[in-house]
């Protein structure tokens, strides 16, 4: 679910989704209840009853089911479109729903499309979470990397290739016509999406790092072979990183450049501090100077090869286009939103309502310069899922999230208490409630907070690739935290 929905176009387009994430679904579905990862000599049938356990005891589980029910109720609870069904209307039937109280929408192959968005999402969400085991986290998150990988490849190549649009296929509109990245049909959705795989294959890559240093203070770096190899195995994820990170920048998305560079910059400071807080000042000063030769590497690199349109971009970044930007003071989305959710507080005007019923609520100097294109997105994710799907339905997005985070931040508070009566020599770094927390863990959950930030200036999140990837790379996380106490009794039995 979380690769395949990138190649369908980063889930933008119904026709191939409506005919393929069904059966995906359908598919999940029945592994996660049949054949869900084993823990140790655990059998099927135990490792299938501990899941089912596990998931009728979890409210994430529950609330992720409601969502689902709340935006399939719209189906049946069917209004007309003001503007789309005015013949209709003219003829004396109402355009409200059958009962006015519940979930609606005035489209249904519109909503169809955001309900399997979130089909995709919350099944890969709770399947990440329930069926995987720790390990399994981790397989799944390379497997998203090395198809990330594939996705940006095939972006080089149509950008060298001067394809007419994702895929090479034709985009009608000559306006949007290169407003494309790989198989993504927006570039800002694309920018986020390889931003996002930045952020775990260095999360990967400091995974493989750990592992060879415990292998090496374990006294088995003799069992993994040479140096050479042993090499390679610590650093053989900065291959895939380095690539997202220009396919990053190579989407022209302002806000993919702007993020991906600060999630460098927070990457190589954390990354430095901690392989460093131990060494004597000449190491430090040493290393430091082999790590910055590798970013002006890189950097040099970027400006020779980099498309030209990329210093149009940054020569369009400054703090009042990104405040204008995230606060939507430039345009009426905002207002227009806000003035919606207004009148559907609980929930909503439905899925894609935005669309429809925003001209109603447009004075007529916007109407006159009305955006045509793009304009069906507020361009502010949040605000736009709160008008569509009200309180109850963004409450429960959020509600996930928070479900998710909880268990991480929970661990996180417990391995920084315990940091400060740690023996000195095997601390983390200072500041230790910053350090204490898994490397791999923090660079995900930096990842996800950057889409999250991303999200209120624009609408990656509206893109089913991003949204699926967003929601797994978090249930993910507990595969990079130390084994919990149970953990350890399941994988023994």
């Amino acid at each position: 679910m979380v690769t395949v929905v990138a190649w369908l176009y980063g889930g933008s387009r119904l026709d191939v989704m409506a005919t393929t994430i069904p059966w995906l679904f359908l598919f999940l579905i029945e592994m996660l209840i049949a054949f869900p990862q084993k823990a140790g000599t655990e059998t099927s049938y135990e490792a299938r009853a501990r899941v089912w356990d596990d998931m009728k005891k979890d409210p994430l589980v529950w609330t992720a089911v409601g969502l689902l029910v709340l935006l399939a109720i719209p189906f049946v609870n069917n209004g007309l479109c003001v503007n789309c069904d005015r013949a209709v209307i003219a003829q004396g039937i109402s355009p409200d729903p059958p009962i006015k109280f519940l979930p609606f929408c005035v489209n249904r192959m519109d909503h169809f499309h955001v309900f399997l968005w979130f089909a995709t999402a919350l099944s890969a969400m709770v399947a990440t979470k329930h069926g995987l085991r720790r390990r399994g986290k981790r397989m799944l998150m390379k497997l998203v990397v090395w198809n990330g990988f594939a996705l940006a490849i095939l972006g080089f190549v149509q950008t060298a290739t001067d394809a007419p649009g994702p895929l090479w296929t034709p985009r009608p509109d000559k306006k949007w016509a290169a407003q494309f990245f790989s198989s993504f049909k927006y570039v800002n959705a694309a920018g986020d999406y390889f931003t996002a795989l930045f952020g775990i294959a260095v999360a990967l890559w400091r995974r493989s790092c750990e592992d060879v240093a415990a292998w090496r203070a374990g006294g088995t770096a003799n069992s993994q072979g040479s140096a050479h190899a042993r090499f390679w195995k610590r650093h053989f994820y900065m291959v895939p990183a380095v690539v997202f990170f220009f396919a990053a920048l190579n989407t022209l998305s302002r806000a993919a450049i702007l993020a991906s560079t600060i999630l460098l910059a927070i990457f190589f400071i954390h990354a430095f501090i901690s392989f460093t807080h131990r060494l004597r000042r000449g190491d430090k000063v040493r290393r430091g100077t082999i790590a910055l030769g590798i970013v002006s590497l890189l950097t040099f690199f970027a400006l020779v090869s980099l498309p030209d349109g990329l210093q149009k971009e940054i020569d369009t970044l400054d703090a009042d286009t990104v405040l204008v930007r995230m606060t939507g003071k430039a345009q009426h989305h905002v207002r227009v939103a806000t003035e919606l959710w207004k009148e559907h507080i609980l929930f909503g005007c439905g899925g894609w309502g935005y669309k429809h019923f925003a001209h109603l609520k447009m004075t007529d100097e916007e109407l006159r310069v009305r955006q045509v294109f793009g304009g069906a997105n507020v361009h502010n994710d949040s605000l736009q899922f709160l008008a569509e799907h009200g309180i109850v339905g963004f409450g429960a997005m959020v509600a996930l999230v928070i479900m998710l985070l909880a268990p991480v931040a929970t661990i996180w508070k417990q391995l920084a208490k315990a940091a400060r009566f740690t023996d000195s020599r095997k601390a983390p770094p200072k500041p230790t409630a910053l350090f204490a927390l898994p490397a791999p863990a923090f660079c995900i959950l930096a990842a996800a907070t950057s889409t999250y930030i991303h999200s209120f200036g624009d609408c990656p999140l509206r893109s089913a690739a991003v949204l699926t990837l967003f929601y797994t790379m978090l249930a993910a996380i507990p595969g990079f935290l130390p084994k919990k106490e149970e953990e350890d009794n399941a994988s023994r039995k």
